[in-house]
């Protein structure tokens, strides 16, 4: 009796695989690419993408297999192995980056980074050492501001012209001498900064750092959690998420 119910249940999941194979039936697919759409779609329905989107999926994949199936190319050819096509469909890979859309979230993020890390030293410096020399020596914070933006859009920069990644206008002795300049460049600001006087570039209180430092923290986050920052001075090698 129990072998005449799994006969019964065999058969009707045979059924029930020959259904879900002829609904790629018909639709303009050679035997290959309907074979390997109904595997597809099988898989696909094991994922929590919305129905929606799977249904959409299919509908697309099933009219660019007519089109380019007309040149000899297969399901298999175009999309990989079933395996392949449901992991880029789950972990579609990133678009790059735009530099010039992404440049001022991400000059505008190491700036509040280099912002925050001066602010931390001369807060510190000056926490531990309040003697009037040490406030001589401190930089002024209209010169930590100007310094920090200053280098935070030189970063980008930096980092654009030694990405190999990308199509480059100048060749490789044309851009190390550019970054040598920008190197260059902030040398003479650092030396500038220093000459502002005291009057109109006055060093703060540690405790004034410190807050500035915090409200930059807040700020850096925010914007990494806002923009794509691919140019992390922190952390150079981080991407967004």
């Amino acid at each position: 009796m129990a072998e005449k119910r799994n006969a019964h249940v065999k058969q009707n999941r045979t059924n029930v695989h020959k259904q879900e194979r002829s609904e790629f039936d018909n639709l303009g697919l050679t035997k290959k690419n309907a074979d390997y759409m109904f595997r597809f779609n099988r898989e696909l329905t094991t994922t929590k993408l919305a129905a929606e989107k799977k249904a959409e999926l299919v509908r697309q994949m099933i009219k660019e297999l007519i089109d380019s199936q007309k040149h000899g190319v297969t399901a298999r050819n175009l999309y990989g192995t079933v395996g392949q096509k449901i992991n880029a469909v789950l972990n579609p890979p990133k678009k790059p980056v735009n530099f010039k859309d992404n440049f001022w979230p991400n000059a505008i993020y190491n700036s509040l980074a280099f912002y925050i890390i001066f602010n931390l030293l001369y807060g510190v410096l000056l926490f531990i050492n309040r003697s009037q020399a040490t406030y001589n020596q401190a930089m002024g914070i209209v010169s930590i501001t100007f310094v920090a933006i200053v280098v935070g859009i030189g970063m980008p920069l930096i980092y654009n012209m030694m990405d190999m990644n990308v199509k480059h206008k100048y060749n490789g002795w044309m851009r190390a001498l550019f970054i040598i300049l920008i190197f260059l460049a902030w040398i003479v600001m650092f030396t500038v900064s220093s000459l502002i006087p005291k009057a109109i570039n006055p060093v703060v209180s540690p405790y004034v750092n410190f807050t500035l430092a915090i409200v930059s923290i807040a700020a850096a986050i925010y914007t990494y959690r806002k923009y794509d920052i691919t140019v992390n001075f922190l952390a150079p090698r981080a991407v967004k998420k």
